[in-house]
């Protein structure tokens, strides 16, 4: 049975309230943050409080990813001080990439100075002609076929990502990107609070209409010199273990256009035996899911004491150094 490390994801921007409270208290999240300063030009109080006063989304969104991926390599430092070294790590989008800086596929520098370039491009004049686009939450029933809600019955919407079951196990929850006006005409077709598109949010995550970006940073993704990842790496975008550097650059390279899975990272994590998991980082999203082995939400200094007492309760081997 092993242990996994589980980096969540900045769809939402998060409340940096627990990193701060880690960064006070850690000299191993102070110098994640200061490196992640150096390597990028961003300032660390912007990076650390998601405080800045930004020119478009596209600015935001890179600073609130630097800030993310520091926060989550250094909260990381801090468990591997602790003796907390996964067997097998993994994350949603976001996640995923620091996931793989964790497995030792890429270095922490070339990941943050790819976050800082940015995948997030205005939209693709050739697919939608300056059409807004969008993101909405869906809360499904059980019994209700998710595929109702995307794709070919619903022009313009995609599912964007699969969230699983909430805690209870009693909703599932998908994420649908598209063209804003496609996810308002579903949500007033649908019961209230079934479908609730984001505001604020004008990038379609995750679906066809990133595939612009996508091509955009292809070749600068592919000038990293990537390795083959030391630990059991899980990818988010299929139930798939990584284990060539090739894949881990492919990866790296479709995390912007192509759906994303909790249901598939973390089934992939079962298969190798995971016994506990430690999602590391504010994460806005995952911790309201069902997982198949228990977790621990690694969000405040607090939760180390409790990640490392869940160790010894499940009786979790340890990766030696």
């Amino acid at each position: 049975m092993a242990l996994a490390s589980i980096f969540g994801t900045n769809l939402f921007q998060y409340q940096p309230d627990g990193v701060i409270e880690f960064y006070d208290a850690h000299e191993e999240v102070r110098e994640s943050f200061r490196q992640a300063s150096e390597w990028t030009g961003i300032d660390v109080e912007p990076l650390l409080k998601q405080n800045g006063e930004y020119a478009d989304d596209g600015e935001r969104i890179q600073v609130v990813s630097v800030g993310l991926a520091a926060a989550q390599l250094g909260i990381q430092d801090v468990l591997m001080k602790k003796g907390l070294r996964p067997e097998m790590t993994g994350g949603l989008s976001l996640g995923g990439l620091v996931g793989s800086c964790v497995a030792g596929a890429i270095e922490r520098r070339d990941l943050m100075e790819l976050l800082t370039r940015g995948e997030h491009r205005p939209q693709d004049e050739e697919t939608g002609g300056g059409r807004p686009e969008g993101i909405a939450a869906a809360y499904l029933a059980l019994d209700h076929d998710p595929d109702h809600y995307y794709g070919e019955q619903r022009e313009g919407v995609w599912k964007a990502a699969d969230f699983g079951c909430d805690a209870g196990g009693k909703i599932r929850i998908v994420l649908l990107a598209g063209y804003r006006d496609a996810l308002e005409k579903l949500a007033a077709g649908e019961p209230e609070g079934v479908v609730n598109v984001t505001e604020g949010a004008d990038l379609a995550v995750h679906s066809p209409l990133r595939a612009a970006a996508r091509e955009a940073s292809r070749a600068r993704i592919e000038r990293v010199p990537f390795k083959d990842p030391s630990l059991t790496l899980c990818s988010c975008l299929e139930q798939k273990t990584l284990t060539r550097a090739d894949e881990v650059c492919s990866m790296f390279v479709d995390n912007v256009s192509a759906p994303i899975s909790v249901v598939d990272l973390t089934q992939g994590m079962k298969d190798h035996r995971a016994q506990l998991g430690l999602v590391i980082g504010p994460s806005p999203v995952m911790n309201a899911l069902q997982y198949p082995f228990p977790v621990v939400f690694v969000d405040r200094p607090q939760a180390v004491s409790q990640a490392v007492a869940a160790v010894f309760e499940h009786g979790v081997r340890l990766r030696r150094g």
